[in-house]
């Protein structure tokens, strides 16, 4: 990207987010996105530590559970 593209940019940004609505509503979408986030990131990570545990037939068993829910059977 040249940086004439770059300060475009930058400077559309910054004419975006002059209004207090617009900062408003970026803080309050990222504050809900942070809680959601912070809802299940303890269980991501104790299926990761599972994940990683599990031998290679089991994980792909459970690939194959997963996708016979998804799409079904056939």
């Amino acid at each position: 990207m040249s940086d004439e593209r770059r300060q475009l940019i930058s400077k559309r940004t910054r004419a975006a987010m002059a209004t207090p609505e617009v900062r408003k509503k970026v803080s309050d979408r990222t504050k809900v996105g942070i809680a959601a986030r912070k809802e299940w990131s303890c269980e991501l990570a104790a299926l990761r530590v599972v994940w990683r545990a599990a031998c290679p037939e089991a994980r792909r068993r459970f690939i194959d559970e997963i996708f016979e829910a998804l799409c079904g059977d056939g």
